[in-house]
């Protein structure tokens, strides 16, 4: 598939999910319906996730569960405007042969994208500490050849970690520190389950399997500071591009400026991605993201 016609489709997606809930019903009914029935009537009472396959705007098929994917059931993508604005990202700068490492992959969907933008010829590195989410990410990488899939958290220490499950609702608030959450309403009724995972350095990682990547999107509630710690020497001999899931003050963003800080450093600097999938450079993030009146934004660092 063409990147125009990915860009087309993915035009599809946004005007599906800025559309109002009767437009919304009319492009699928029979999805809407369930899916929202599902959500509001069964698993309010449940709790209980359903698994269902639906095709992404760049034609992958996908396993998901419901109701934490409702927005890729009902559009084809992850209809948040910075999902948006990564999506288009990636289909602007990845290129074929390069190589793209996903940290806190979820069920896989912007590592699948990748594996589409980058083809045979190139490689994604998926990592998902979450057992019950990387089931679903591991059959969604079963039938992709370029794409691995690892049950692992990364961090700056190898070892055996605590880590927090929400139920699927809330799964991708999964995280190894839980205490940013207590303060949020749904926490109370939405408790996480705690489960221990290994976890892995990326620098020791890369030098075992002799990897040279080229892009790498970190999206780890928290951990964001641990991961870079654990790149550094990597990134003080290569420049490649990250992506970084950037916390407003009001969340709890301690991590990530401690991770903008260090990357600064490093010789990073801090961009912003535009409605189009370009970057643009910002002096500082908090100061963005407050005046933009956002709760997180994706941010690209570039060296």
């Amino acid at each position: 598939m063409l990147k125009s016609d990915l860009s087309s489709n993915l035009d599809k997606v946004q005007r599906i999910a800025n559309a109002s809930k009767l437009r919304r019903m009319l492009y699928h009914p029979y999805r809407y319906i369930k899916a929202i029935a599902f959500r509001k009537l069964i698993y309010v009472r449940t709790h209980k996730e359903t698994q269902a396959i639906c095709n992404t705007f760049f034609g992958t098929d996908i396993n998901i569960l419901l109701p934490s994917s409702t927005d890729i059931y009902l559009t084809g993508g992850k209809s948040h405007d910075s999902e948006i604005k990564l999506a288009r990202f990636l289909i602007n700068h990845l290129k074929e042969s390069n190589t793209f490492i996903d940290v806190g992959a979820h069920y896989g969907y912007f590592s699948l994208l990748a594996a589409k933008l980058v083809t045979s010829s190139g490689k994604v590195y998926a990592f998902e500490a979450a057992p019950k989410t990387f089931y679903v990410l591991s059959k969604n990488a079963k039938s992709i050849s370029n794409l691995t899939a690892f049950n692992m958290a990364v961090s700056d220490t190898e070892e055996e970690l605590k880590f927090f499950e929400f139920p699927n609702l809330y799964a991708e608030y999964n995280t190894l520190d839980v205490t940013q959450f207590e303060n949020e309403k749904w926490f109370k009724t939405h408790q996480p389950t705690e489960v221990t995972v290994p976890s892995i350095i990326l620098d020791d990682f890369l030098t075992t399997e002799k990897i040279n990547f080229q892009y790498i999107k970190i999206d780890v509630e928290g951990a964001e500071l641990k991961v870079i710690n654990g790149l550094t020497k990597y990134l003080s001999s290569y420049s490649p591009t990250i992506i970084m899931e950037y916390l407003s003050e009001r969340r709890g963003n301690a991590a990530h400026v401690q991770a903008e800080n260090k990357l600064k450093k490093l010789g990073y600097h801090s961009h912003v991605i535009n409605s189009e999938g370009f970057p643009e450079k910002v002096p500082s993030v908090n100061d963005y993201i407050s005046s933009s009146n956002l709760e997180s934004d994706n941010i690209v660092f570039i060296k």
